[in-house]
């Protein structure tokens, strides 16, 4: 099964720090936030805009899952401002769609050492564990990552709660996953509420019950978009099959 960080994946702000990269400077520790954003807003504006401009195009790169596309583009990055977390970050996620998770592994945390609260890179470590099965190391990340989400990111936040539960449920930590279930009411405006709610139905081998959940998900939420995180996130699981197959609970244990 290809992973997916998925479309809700969190670029890093052009004002955020960058750094000097082990591998391109192994002896060189990263530079202070201070020196680094010192750094990147001393360069002309024109190049700085140029740079903004590029970084636009390597996300829609990602975004439509061409990958090989993003990775190239983000070379052309580097010939400008060589490693600025915002290349950084979405490289990490190229590697992580293309299963060179020891690659993104790297690169993300790298990033955390001058940016140790940095809740995109977090999301994607832990999104690292959760595609790996790494379910100890996963539930800690999401636990860590839910307090620091701004409120207003409301979306990002449920679905970090979703995949919790789900770590709770390989876990075997079934009462917390059911506290987390009943976290959210249907008015939420959040799929939250149907795919939790199908995630303990498939957990109790209720699989009418959980697609009954699902079909109620895509009544409420007509966009296919707003799914498809969610989605893409019962695939990673284990609990439906993607397009290609191969990605149930059953198929990974023949």
């Amino acid at each position: 099964m290809k992973p997916s960080i998925t479309a809700l994946l969190l670029t890093l702000g052009l004002a955020s720090p960058m750094f000097v990269h082990a591998q391109d400077a192994p002896a060189k520790k990263p530079a202070s936030l201070e020196e680094i954003n010192q750094e990147f807003s001393n360069l002309p504006k024109k190049t700085r805009e140029e740079y903004a401009q590029k970084i636009i195009k390597v996300q829609n790169l990602f975004n439509q899952k061409r990958i090989f596309d993003a990775l190239e583009k983000i070379d052309e990055l580097d010939k400008i401002y060589p490693n600025h977390p915002a290349a950084l970050n979405i490289k990490g996620a190229c590697y992580v769609e293309i299963r060179a998770f020891d690659k993104a592994n790297a690169i993300f945390s790298e990033i955390l050492r001058v940016s140790p609260n940095n809740t995109n890179v977090l999301f994607n470590l832990a999104e690292v564990d959760f595609v790996t099965k790494n379910w100890e190391s996963a539930e800690k990340r999401f636990e860590k990552i839910i307090p620091l989400l701004p409120k207003q990111n409301k979306a990002m936040i449920r679905l970090c709660e979703f995949k919790l539960l789900l770590c709770k449920l390989k876990l075997d930590k079934k009462e917390e996953a059911l506290a987390l279930k009943n976290k959210h009411d249907a008015w939420d405006d959040s799929p939250f509420y149907y795919f939790s709610r199908a995630a303990i139905a498939y957990d109790a081998d209720d699989k009418i019950g959980a697609e009954k959940e699902l079909r109620n998900a895509r009544y409420v939420w007509k966009n296919d978009a707003a799914l498809a995180a969610w989605q893409d996130t019962l695939i990673e699981f284990g609990y439906i099959r993607s397009f290609y197959g191969g990605d149930t609970e059953e198929s990974q244990e023949d």
